[in-house]
C-alpha cells in the first residue's frame, strides 16, 4: 500500500519536472496525510514541495515542517525510508530535533540549511504568545518498531523544547492511507457485554430509538481489535487524532481509578440498523462508533488484562423504518450532532449568539451561506458561495480595522475579546442596508482573492509568477493584502483616515457598495494585477525590515498590527517610491474599490 502511494508521487512529481527520490516521495506521502489528511497529493503540492519538505543537507533532523492553523501548533515530521529502524535510532533524531529547535531559540542558526531556517522560522515565528513552544514532533518509518518502547525512550530526553511526540510505523502508516481511501462501509455484528443483566435506559421518539447500556471496556477492546479497519470508525466524522492533553487524562482515570472511569468520561456513541438487549449482553448490527473515537482507541491500546476490566457508558440509536438508501445521512448526522472531540473554542461559544443568527440570516437572503457552527453540512445550492464566521471577522477585522496581524496571528481574540467581536458582529446590519451591501461585496472580494492565490500557486512553475521568497510572502501575507485594499477603499473615496496612519483604526468607516459596483469585466485579472504588484512591494519592505534586524521571518513580518501601520499602510498614505508610485498603483486599481453615489 505504502509503495502504491509512493509511486503515485512519483509520476506527479514527474509530470511537475521535479525529479525527487523515493526517500523524499515518503516524506511527501508522510506530510501529506498526517498534515493535510490527504492523499490528494497534487491539490496540495506547491505547498508540500515549496512550504513543508526540508529534508536535506544541514537539516538539522527535521525533513518537513508544517503549521496547524486549527490547534496553533508546528509539527515537525521525521521520516526514515526503511525497515531497520531501531528505538535507539528514533531517540537520536528526536533529540536531534530538539536540539535544533534549542538553537533556533537561541538564535545560532548559522548552520542550518536555507530551507530549514526559512521554513522553521515561518512556522515558530507564527505561534501566539498564548502558544508559545507549542511543538510536536512525529516520526515516521517503514518499520515494525514499538510504539510503547519508543514513547519511553522519548520521554528521556534532556530539557526537551516539544510538547508532544507521535509515532508512525508501517502499520499505523498503512492505517491512515487506507482510512483515506477506503468507502464508508459499517461493521457488520457484534455483541458487547454490560453491567447487569438488561440494565438499561430506554427512548423511543417518532424517529429514533435509543438505549443508554454500560459496556464493558473488554468488549470494547475486542471490537476495536475485530472491527478497527472494517467499519469500525468510519462514519465518525474524523479519525483518531493523537493529543497529549486529551489522551493523558483518559489514560490516567483508566490505570489509577478505573472504578470511577465511568463518572470521569463521557462515554461512546454508536449508530446502528438494528440492536437487541439479550440478558448481560447487547448485540449491534451495521453499527459505526460515531463519536467517542479516542476513549476507544485508548482503552484498546491501554487495557492490559482483563483483570482491570470496567465499563464505559454507552449510547447506541437506531432510527425507526430507514430506508437503505438514507443509511448514510442518518450516520453522519448522529456523528456530526454528538461529537465534541475537538475541544471547544471561542467562536463555538457564540454559534447561537442573537447577533451571529441575524447575521446568518441576512447573508442567506443574499445567497451567502456564513457557517456559524461546526458540524452542520453546508446546503448544496450555497457549495460554491459560503465563508465560516472565523474567515469573515479575519477579512472584516482586516480591512475595516485595518489590523491584519491580529486577524492573521490571534483569530481566537475576534471572538474572545469582547471588544473585537462586537466591533465586526454587533454592528446591527439588519437596519443599514449599505453595511449588508459592503459586506456581501467583502466576502466576493475575498472568495476572488482566494481563487487568484490558489491559481497563482497551481500555475507559478509554468509562468514563472514569482520566485520561492516573493511566494512565501504570498502566503503569509493575504489579512495584509485585504489591509492594503480596504485602505485604497479609503483613500478612492476620500474617507477619513486616509491621509493620517493614526486615524486607520477609527470608528467611523463609511460602508458601502464597492466592488459590485465596477461594471466592467475585468475584475480578476485586475485583482491579480493588484496582488501581484503589492506582493512585490511588500517584499521589497520585508528585505529591508529582515537588514535591519528588525524581523525574523516573513511569519514574524505580518504578525503584529503595529508593524503593518508603521511599515506598509504609513508608505502607501505617505505615497513613499516603491516599485511603481503609489498613486499611480491607485490610480490603476482604485476604480474596483469606488463606493456606489
Amino acid at each position: 500500500m505504502i509503495e502504491n502511494e509512493l509511486d503515485k508521487i512519483l509520476s506527479i512529481a514527474k509530470k511537475e519536472n521535479h525529479y525527487i527520490t523515493r526517500e523524499k516521495a515518503f516524506d511527501i506521502l508522510m506530510c501529506s496525510i498526517y498534515c493535510y489528511k490527504s492523499i490528494d497529493y497534487k491539490l496540495n503540492w506547491y505547498d508540500l514541495i515549496n512550504e513543508n519538505i526540508t529534508d536535506g543537507k544541514n537539516d538539522g533532523g527535521i525533513d518537513f515542517v508544517y503549521f496547524d492553523d486549527e490547534n496553533t501548533k508546528v509539527v515537525i515530521g521525521q521520516n526514515k525510508y526503511s525497515k531497520n529502524i531501531k528505538v535507539n535510532d528514533i531517540f537520536a533524531e528526536v533529540s536531534k530535533i530538539n536540539n535544533t529547535l534549542y538553537d533556533f531559540d537561541k538564535e545560532k542558526t548559522t548552520s542550518y540549511s536555507r530551507e530549514v531556517k526559512k521554513l522553521l522560522r515561518n512556522s515558530l515565528d507564527r505561534l501566539t504568545d498564548e502558544e508559545e513552544g507549542n511543538v510536536e514532533i512525529v516520526f515516521s518509518s517503514t518499520s515494525q518498531v514499538s510504539e510503547k518502547e519508543a514513547l519511553r525512550k522519548v520521554n528521556n530526553v534532556q530539557n526537551s523544547k516539544f510538547v508532544e511526540f507521535n509515532l508512525l510505523n508501517e502499520i499505523e502508516i498503512e492505517k491512515v492511507i487506507e482510512e483515506l481511501k477506503q468507502s464508508l462501509e459499517v461493521a457488520k455484528e457484534y455483541k458487547f457485554e454490560i453491567d447487569k443483566s438488561k440494565n438499561a435506559l430506554r427512548y423511543e421518539s417518532d424517529d429514533y430509538k435509543g438505549i443508554v447500556v454500560n459496556i464493558s471496556a473488554t468488549s470494547l477492546k475486542i471490537a476495536y481489535e475485530k472491527f478497527e479497519r472494517d467499519g469500525l470508525f468510519n462514519m465518525n466524522i474524523r479519525r483518531y487524532i493523537k493529543s497529549k492533553n486529551v489522551d493523558d487524562p483518559i489514560i490516567h482515570s483508566m490505570r489509577k481509578s478505573p472504578e470511577d472511569f465511568w463518572v470521569m468520561n463521557n462515554g461512546i456513541t454508536i449508530a446502528c440498523n438494528d440492536y437487541i438487549l439479550d440478558g448481560d449482553n447487547i448485540k449491534v448490527y451495521d453499527f459505526s462508533i460515531v463519536n467517542g473515537g479516542q476513549t476507544t482507541h485508548l482503552i484498546a491500546k491501554n487495557l492490559d488484562s482483563c483483570k482491570e476490566n470496567f465499563y464505559v457508558i454507552c449510547k447506541i440509536i437506531k432510527k425507526k423504518n430507514d430506508s437503505k438508501g438514507n443509511e448514510r445521512t442518518f450516520f453522519n448526522s448522529i456523528a456530526e450532532a454528538t461529537n465534541s472531540q475537538k475541544s471547544i473554542q471561542p467562536k463555538d461559544l457564540k454559534a447561537n449568539a442573537p447577533e451571529m443568527v441575524h447575521l446568518h440570516k441576512i447573508l442567506i437572503e443574499q445567497d451567502i451561506y456564513l457557517e456559524i457552527k461546526r458540524g452542520i453540512p453546508t446546503p448544496r445550492k450555497y457549495s460554491t458561495n459560503k465563508i465560516k464566521n472565523e474567515e469573515f471577522a479575519q477579512i472584516f477585522y482586516s480591512f475595516v480595522y485595518q489590523k491584519p496581524g491580529t486577524a492573521r496571528s490571534s483569530k481566537r481574540s475576534l471572538f474572545a475579546n469582547n471588544n473585537h467581536y462586537k466591533s465586526i458582529f454587533k454592528l446591527d446590519y439588519a437596519s443599514d442596508n449599505n453595511k449588508v451591501k459592503f459586506i456581501k461585496d467583502l466576502i466576493d472580494l475575498n472568495k476572488r482573492i482566494g481563487y487568484i492565490i490558489q491559481g497563482i500557486k497551481d500555475n507559478n512553475h509554468e509562468l514563472e509568477i514569482f520566485d520561492n521568497e516573493h511566494m512565501i510572502i504570498l502566503n503569509n501575507g493575504k489579512y495584509s493584502i485585504i489591509a492594503i485594499i480596504g485602505l485604497i477603499y479609503r483613500i478612492v473615496n476620500n474617507d477619513p483616515g486616509s491621509k493620517n496612519k493614526g486615524d486607520l483604526v477609527g470608528d467611523d468607516f463609511v460602508y458601502g457598495e464597492f466592488l459590485s459596483n465596477y461594471k466592467e469585466d475585468d475584475i480578476d485579472e485586475k485583482l491579480k494585477d493588484l496582488i501581484v504588484e503589492y506582493v512585490q512591494i511588500l517584499k521589497e519592505i520585508y528585505d529591508n525590515e529582515f537588514t535591519l534586524g528588525n524581523v525574523t521571518s516573513p511569519s514574524n513580518f505580518f504578525k503584529t498590527d503595529k508593524k503593518y501601520i508603521d511599515k506598509i499602510a504609513s508608505k502607501i498614505i505617505n505615497n513613499q517610491k516603491v516599485k511603481r508610485n503609489n498613486h499611480e498603483l491607485i490610480d490603476a486599481y482604485g476604480d474596483l474599490f469606488r463606493r456606489k453615489l
